[in-house]
This record gives structure tokens, sequence and C-alpha cells, in this order.
């Protein structure tokens, strides 16, 4: 079976010497009873010994000399950046202030054009002269909207019949 990620990080632990006492036991024990176990640490003891026949990097004589240069030009630079960060605050103030009378003006407009093109009638439609005496045989002025579409009078004059719905005639 496989090592976990948790127990390869505790070889290397140990290897590198960075376990508590009790860690260390138990890695041992494991190491002591484990063949898998044993030929992990065996490969990586084998890693860390190819690591001594790579080159050695070195850092150039100069190297402290360009690295304070660096950081002194930043701090000089940083102090200009601090300069010129007012001009954009207020590039963002005005930006601000633009945005909101826009969306006054849009508001304002949508107010004013909905007002004036989507103006609902306020008062009923008068009743035709000509439907006054359908009005008259149904009983229903109040409804009269209901029936303005039938195309025959006669059969609206069959739906006040008495016992169509089972009213009363009376």
């Amino acid at each position: 079976m496989a090592l976990n990620e948790d127990e390869k990080a505790d070889l290397v632990a140990y290897l590198d010497g960075e376990l508590d006492e009790a860690a260390t036991q138990a890695v041992e024990a494991k190491i002591a009873t484990d063949a898998e176990v044993r030929a992990e640490l065996d490969a990586l003891k084998q890693t860390w010994g190819l690591l001594d026949y790579l080159p050695k990097a070195s850092a150039s004589p100069n190297f402290t000399n360009r690295t304070m240069e660096r950081l002194t030009l930043e701090r000089v630079g940083g102090a200009a950046d601090r300069t010129m960060v007012a001009p954009a605050r207020r590039l963002g103030w005005l930006a601000t202030a633009c945005w909101a009378a826009a969306l006054v003006l849009a508001v304002g407009v949508g107010y004013y054009g909905a007002t004036k093109f989507l103006s609902l009638p306020t008062t009923p439609e008068p009743i035709p002269d000509a439907d006054r005496d359908l009005m008259r045989h149904l009983h229903v002025a109040e409804k009269w909207h209901l029936y303005e579409n039938a195309d025959d009078l006669d059969f609206v004059k069959k739906l006040d019949h008495p016992d169509l719905f089972g009213e009363d005639p009376s």
C-alpha cells in the first residue's frame, strides 16, 4: 500500500530533525515494522545525497549594492506616486458627480415620458346611444363593456331569459 501525503511529510520532517520526541519514536516504529516505509526513507535519503552534487549558486559581488539602489529608487518612486494620487481623486469625485447627475436626469426624463405618453384615462367611456337599448334589456348597465364585442343582439337577448341561469323572473 502506497504511503499517503501525511506519512511522506512525517518522513521528510524526520530526516530534517523537525519532529518532537513522541513523533520521532512513532516514525521510527513504522520504519522498523514496514518495509515500504523503509524503502521510501531510503529513496528520500538518496535524493538528499544527490543535492550535494548540484552546483552551488552564489550572489554576484555587487548584489548588495544593486539591492540597496533598487530599494532607494522604490522609496523615491513611491513618494512620487503618492503626489500623483490627488488629481486621480479629484477625477474620481468628478466622475461620481457626473454619474449622479446622469442618473437624476434619466429618472426625470423617464418620469416625464411615462406621465406624458402613458397616461391612462381616469373617467369611464360614455355608453354609445346604439347600445342603450341593449343595456335596458340586460339590466346590467354597470357591466355593459362585457357585451360590447357581441355581434348579435338576439343572442344577447336570449341570455336575458330567466330559465337560462335559474333566476327567479320576479
